[in-house]
C-alpha cells in the first residue's frame, strides 16, 4: 500500500499564511504534493522536478531568469514536468489566471507581507511532519481497520468504527450511490443532500481505476447542508462495489479524515470480497442439494435433512416448492438474472429458503412460517412480480406445489409445482401465479396422467375428432370446448368464438356425426368434458419431458 497522501488543500490549510487566495485551478486541489520547491534566480528555474511538487515563485524575480519569461511560461512549463500548484507572491496576470485553469493547476497568491524563502521552508517542514505523522496513523488505521475485515466484522461495523474515530458522519453507500448504512449524529437529516450528490458520485466511479491498495478520495459538495463529502470507492471484481464517506465542514476534513475513508475501503473490499465468496459457495451448494432432492440422488433422508438444516432449512418443518419460468422453454439468462432476484427477496425478508436455477427456471424451497399457506403464496406471488420486474418478461409464470415434509416431499412438491406451471399456463394463460392446491380437477387427473389408461379413454372418446381437426382444421375441439363454457347454449359460443349461429350449430352436427356421439346425453357430455380438461393435463405433461431431454442434452 502506498504512502498516506498530503494535497495541495492539506498545504493550504495547514501551513501557508492566513490571507492566501486561490486565484484560479480549484479542480486541482486535491492533488497530490510530494514535495516543495523555490524559484532560482538563475537557469534552470527550478531544481529537478520529479513530479508532485508545489513551487513558491516570486513574481517580480522570474524576470532575472531571463526578461523573455513570464509566469504564465513558468506556469506551463513547471507542469509539463510534473509540477501540481504554485504559490506565488505579487501580481497575477488575467492570462496566468487562465492558464492555471486550463492545466487544472492550482495557483495560490500569498500576502504581500509573506516572505518566500519562509514559505517555503515551512511548506518542506510541514510535508516531513505529515508525513512521519500521517504514517503512523495510517499504520495504526490499516491494522484495525484489517482486522476487522479478516474477522468478518462486517460493513456496516467498519463503518461505525470510521464515525467514531472520526467524529464525523460515516456512510457504507451502494454501487449506486444509494445509503445502505449510516453513523454518527445527525446522519437521517443529511440523507437528503447525499442523495442529490449520488449522480455526481456515480459519475466520478464509472471513470477512475480504483487499487484496491490504494483508492482514491475525493470531496463532494452538499450545497444545501454547507458540508462537504468525503468519498472514497469500495473496489470490487468489476470496478466499484460501493463507496465509504464521511461528511463534516472543510476544517474537519483533515487528513486523518481522508485516511480513514481510503483505508475503510480497502477493508470494506476484503470484507466483501469474503462475503461474496461465502455466499458463491453458499449458492454453489444450494444448487447442488436442490438438484440431488430433485433427482433423488441423496443418500438417507437423514442425510439430507442434516445438509438441509446446515444450509438453515428444516425440512421437517412444512414446505412448498415454487418453480419460477419466462416465457421460453430453456432461458440461461432468465435463470441468472431471476436467480438473483429471488434470493435478494428472500434474503430481505428473511424467509427459510433454499433457492436454485434449474433448466432456465429457478426452483425454491420455501418454508411455510407462522403464516402458514396463505403467507407463502402471498410470496410466491412477490416473487413472480419481482422475476418479472428484472428481466423485463411479462409472461414471467410461478407453480406452486403443496405443502410437505422430508427429503422425499420437495420432489413432490416440485412435480406439482411444475405442472401448477404448466396447467396454469395452459388453461389461465402466463404471466400468473398457480398453486396446485388450486387445480380442482386438474389435480385427480395429473395424479392418473401417469397410467396408459387415461390416454386410451380419451383417444376412445374424443380421437376422431382430434384427428379430424388436425386434418382439416376443422375446430371442433375448440368448438366443443366453448359450447361447454356456454353451458350448451350455441348462441353465446358463437359469441364467445366470433362465429356465426349457424356455424356453431353446424360444427355441432359434425361432432355427432364424427365422433357418433349424442350431446344431449347427460354422460355423453360429462365424458366430452373430462376429455377436454385431460387434453390440458396431457399437453402440459408433454412439455416436461421436452425440458428434460434439453437440461439432459446440457
Amino acid at each position: 500500500m502506498s504512502g498516506p497522501a498530503i494535497t495541495v488543500k492539506d498545504v493550504w490549510r495547514g501551513v501557508l499564511p492566513e490571507g492566501t487566495e486561490l486565484l484560479a485551478g480549484g479542480g486541482g486541489l486535491e492533488r497530490r504534493v510530494e514535495w516543495a520547491c523555490a524559484l532560482r534566480t538563475r537557469p534552470p528555474a527550478f531544481d529537478a522536478v520529479k513530479g508532485g511538487e508545489i513551487a513558491f515563485v516570486p513574481v517580480r524575480s522570474i524576470k532575472l531568469i531571463d526578461e523573455r519569461l513570464d509566469l504564465a511560461q513558468v506556469m506551463t512549463s513547471f507542469a509539463e514536468k510534473g509540477g501540481v500548484a504554485l504559490a506565488v507572491l505579487g501580481d497575477v496576470s488575467a492570462e496566468s489566471i487562465d492558464i492555471a485553469d486550463r492545466l487544472v493547476m492550482p495557483l495560490l497568491r500569498l500576502p504581500d507581507s509573506q516572505h518566500i524563502a519562509d514559505a517555503h521552508h515551512a511548506c518542506v517542514r510541514f510535508i516531513l511532519d505529515q508525513r512521519t505523522l500521517l504514517h503512523e496513523r495510517a499504520q495504526e488505521l490499516q491494522t484495525t481497520l484489517m482486522q476487522m475485515a479478516l474477522s468478518g466484522a462486517g460493513t456496516a461495523t467498519i463503518v461505525d468504527r470510521i464515525a467514531g474515530i472520526t467524529s464525523l458522519v460515516a456512510l457504507w453507500l451502494d454501487e449506486q450511490g444509494a445509503v445502505s448504512h449510516g453513523a454518527g449524529g445527525g446522519v437521517e437529516t443529511l440523507l437528503p443532500a447525499v442523495a442529490e450528490a449520488r449522480g455526481a458520485l456515480r459519475r466520478w466511479g464509472d471513470t477512475i481505476t480504483v487499487l484496491a491498495a490504494d483508492p482514491p478520495v475525493r470531496e463532494f459538495d452538499l450545497r444545501s447542508t454547507g458540508k462537504l463529502m468525503l468519498s472514497s470507492p469500495i473496489p470490487g471484481r468489476h470496478g466499484v462495489s460501493g463507496y465509504i464517506a464521511v461528511i463534516g465542514r472543510d476544517a474537519e476534513l483533515d487528513q486523518l479524515a481522508r485516511l480513514a475513508v481510503a483505508r475503510a475501503a480497502s477493508a470494506c473490499a476484503i470484507e466483501l470480497d469474503r462475503e461474496r465468496a461465502v455466499s458463491e459457495t453458499r449458492d454453489r451448494l444450494e444448487g447442488e442439494f436442490i438438484e440431488s432432492l430433485l433427482s433423488g440422488t441423496y443418500s438417507s433422508d437423514e442425510a439430507a435433512a442434516e445438509r438441509a438444516e446446515r444450509l438453515g432449512v428444516d425440512l421437517r418443518q412444512p414446505f412448498a416448492v415454487i418453480t419460477v419460468r419466462g416465457g421460453k422453454q430453456v432461458d440461461p439468462g432468465f435463470e441468472e438474472t431471476a436467480l438473483r432476484a429471488v434470493r435478494n427477496l428472500v434474503a430481505h425478508r428473511d424467509a427459510g429458503a433454499l433457492v436454485a436455477g434449474r433448466g432456465g427456471a429457478v426452483c425454491a424451497v420455501l418454508l411455510l412460517g407462522d403464516g402458514g399457506d396463505a403467507a407463502t403464496a402471498r410470496l410466491a406471488e412477490a416473487i413472480r412480480v419481482e422475476c418479472t420486474r428484472v428481466t423485463g418478461d411479462i409472461t414471467t409464470s410461478l407453480g406452486m406445489g403443496r405443502a410437505h415434509h422430508g427429503a422425499a416431499g420437495v420432489r413432490a412438491s416440485f412435480r406439482e409445482a411444475e405442472q401448477a406451471l404448466a396447467m396454469g399456463r395452459r388453461v389461465l394463460g402466463p404471466g400468473r401465479s398457480v398453486s396446485f392446491a388450486d387445480l380442482g380437477l386438474h389435480r385427480l387427473l395429473f395424479a392418473m396422467a401417469e397410467h396408459q389408461e387415461l390416454a386410451d379413454f380419451y383417444q376412445d372418446t374424443v380421437g376422431t375428432l382430434v384427428a379430424y381437426d388436425v386434418r382439416t382444421s376443422g375446430g371442433l375441439m375448440a368448438t366443443l370446448d366453448g359450447f361447454f363454457a356456454c353451458h350448451g347454449s350455441p348462441t353465446e359460443t358463437a359469441q364467445r368464438m366470433h362465429l356465426h349461429r349457424n356455424t356453431v350449430l353446424y360444427r355441432l352436427r359434425r361432432i355427432e356425426e364424427i365422433g357418433h356421439l349424442r350431446l344431449d346425453d347427460p354422460a355423453t357430455r360429462l365424458n366430452l368434458h373430462l376429455c377436454l380438461r385431460i387434453r390440458d393435463v396431457l399437453d402440459a405433461g408433454a412439455q416436461r419431458p421436452r425440458r428434460e431431454e434439453t437440461r439432459a442434452a446440457s
